[in-house]
């Protein structure tokens, strides 16, 4: 399993980009890596769950809407893409693929923490908060809870494909192939999933 920050392109060729670049860093020494799908800090994102980066690139942070809506096929799962490591992207209409992660039951730690970009400066108070899905450190993956494994795939129809949801992850942050470049370490500002190789390697064999 393979952490990547792009981990596929739509069938448009718009990027998909899940993380974001944006922390809340304390000065008891936690970072606080902010998701781009919330509404505590406003990232511009669009009605596609998109927005422009810096250098002018338009990326997807979460399910690609007028690019699902364009297909007028009747089928639930719409093929939105192609991951890095070569297997399929897919939406599903009827939401009936579930997500493995959910909030994590502890409170935050953190004092003095600072959110700061070019146009503001914020300071946020997150010691013994609790999670509520601002921050990439509020998930956990967690093993069977849902239809997707770590990296948001599954088996469908004897092919492993991707899915894009409407809940957390929205979409995936690892790659199972193992003909992708390496990043070492979990996530920013993330917890890591459990990677342990399978019997038989990626990716992971059907349930």
């Amino acid at each position: 399993m393979n952490w990547v920050r792009e981990p596929g392109v739509a069938v448009n060729g718009i990027k998909f980009e899940p993380g974001t670049a944006e922390v809340v860093q304390c000065e008891s020494g936690e970072n606080y890596r902010i998701e781009a799908v919330q509404d505590f800090i406003d990232l511009g994102l669009d009605f596609n769950h998109a927005h422009v980066q810096p250098t002018g690139a338009y990326h997807y942070h979460g399910a690609p809407t007028s690019l699902v809506e364009h297909v007028h096929e009747e089928e639930d799962l719409v093929h939105i893409g192609f991951a890095m490591d070569g297997f399929l992207i897919y939406y599903s209409r009827s939401g009936q693929y579930k997500s493995s992660y959910r909030l994590i039951g502890e409170n935050r730690e953190g004092t003095d923490c600072v959110y700061s970009n070019p146009h503001q400066r914020r300071n946020i108070d997150l010691a013994n908060t609790q999670a509520d899905g601002i921050y990439q450190a509020d998930w956990e993956y967690v093993s069977g809870l849902g239809d997707l494994d770590a990296c948001n795939g599954s088996w469908i129809d004897d092919e492993y494909a991707y899915i894009v949801t409407d809940e957390y992850p929205y979409i995936g942050r690892c790659l199972v192939g193992e003909d992708v470049e390496r990043r070492p370490g979990p996530p920013p500002g993330g917890r890591r999933p459990p990677c342990g190789r399978p019997p038989g390697g990626w990716p992971p064999p059907r349930q």
